[in-house]
């Protein structure tokens, strides 16, 4: 009996070991196959919303960042491992802070980065991508990589070297802090001034105030503070405020940090940009609450028929309606002089 047994047991272990066998993926076929996915999903990534503002088919002058090409360049070069890359990448789109720049003569260019909120998964996507991938390149960028390291990327003249490392300009702190003082007053003032126009004349009434007090009172607040300020968007009332393709391209990263705020816990990043120099520019967004969707909402839900009269009337051109609750419209832009500051 107990030979019976041992062999009974014998052909089932045996029977089970196989089967699984048989089930089995090769662990090299499935890690490639993983792998394979992961990079697919990186460059869809890349080509969605990367090339928002890295796009490689933009001329030098209509850049409003690096090519992803340079990007990628600062980050990678023989020695560095798959996982440094990636842990670098991760580092930097996590918090992307001014003290952590590889690139000074781009950020110089085009100021600081808005933060991205992707997923840990998405980011070693983009990594994956990135990694492995011939990265198409603008038609002039390797003229201007000549330009800028010399041919065969010979090491640097001492003097772009040292352009190169340069630190953010002096006092980026204090720009970031006026810049958000100056926004919240300038929101501020127009959005009391627009409750007292609306108590008074209804909201019909303050279409009209905005259009002839408005500029007026951001004006003042500039005047007190040394410095410009102006409202734009990529979806203008006025067409005079309508943003320019670099502006477009801060004003879509503002949205996708507002629609993200639980993923990055609140946080929106404004941009500064250093400009020639001598001047500074401080964006940040403009988000629509109730008082705003009366004006900027929905035709004949928040949008009432003849606040929607009026506003064909004053802005014949106007494109700013639509909007739900939290969303950004725009962005405020305040310009410093540096010799003001």
């Amino acid at each position: 009996m107990r030979i019976w047994i041992l062999l009974l047991f014998t052909v089932i272990f045996l029977s089970c070991k196989d089967g699984k066998k048989n089930d089995m993926v090769p662990v090299g076929e499935a890690a490639q196959l993983e792998m394979e996915q992961s990079r697919a999903h990186g460059k869809q990534i890349v080509e969605r919303e990367c090339y928002i503002c890295h796009d490689p088919k933009s001329t030098e002058t209509a850049m409003i960042a690096p090519p992803m090409v340079a990007v990628r360049s600062h980050y990678l070069d023989k020695k560095t491992t798959r996982e440094q890359f990636t842990q670098s990448l991760t580092n930097w789109l996590n918090d992307p802070q001014p003290e952590k720049v590889k690139m000074k003569g781009a950020f110089r260019r085009f100021g600081i980065m808005p933060y991205q909120p992707y997923s840990v998964e998405d980011i070693e996507d983009i990594a994956s991508y990135l990694y492995d991938s011939e990265l198409p390149q603008p038609d002039w960028y390797e003229d201007h990589r000549r330009k800028r390291h010399g041919e065969g990327m010979e090491k640097m003249t001492a003097k772009e070297g040292e352009d190169e490392e340069m630190p953010y300009f002096p006092n980026a702190s204090y720009y970031f802090e006026k810049g958000d003082e100056i926004a919240g007053l300038a929101q501020g003032i127009l959005g009391k001034n627009l409750a007292g126009a609306i108590q008074q004349n209804g909201v019909a009434g303050a279409v009209s105030f905005c259009k002839l007090r408005a500029t007026g009172l951001t004006d003042s607040v500039g005047i007190m503070n040394n410095a410009i300020i102006k409202r734009v968007s990529d979806k203008p009332r006025n067409p005079q405020n309508r943003a320019t393709a670099e502006e477009t391209g801060y004003i879509i990263a503002f949205r996708k940090q507002v629609e993200n705020q639980a993923a990055n816990q609140g946080r929106i990043l404004p941009v500064l940009k250093e400009m020639d120099e001598d001047e500074v520019y401080y964006y940040t967004p403009i988000t629509t609450n109730a008082m705003c969707l009366q004006c900027h909402g929905r035709r004949g839900r928040e949008v009432q028929e003849p606040v929607w009269t009026t506003l064909k009337e004053l802005y014949p051109m106007d494109e700013a309606t639509g909007y739900d609750t939290g969303q950004v419209r725009g962005m405020w832009k305040i310009q410093f002089v540096k010799e003001l500051q």
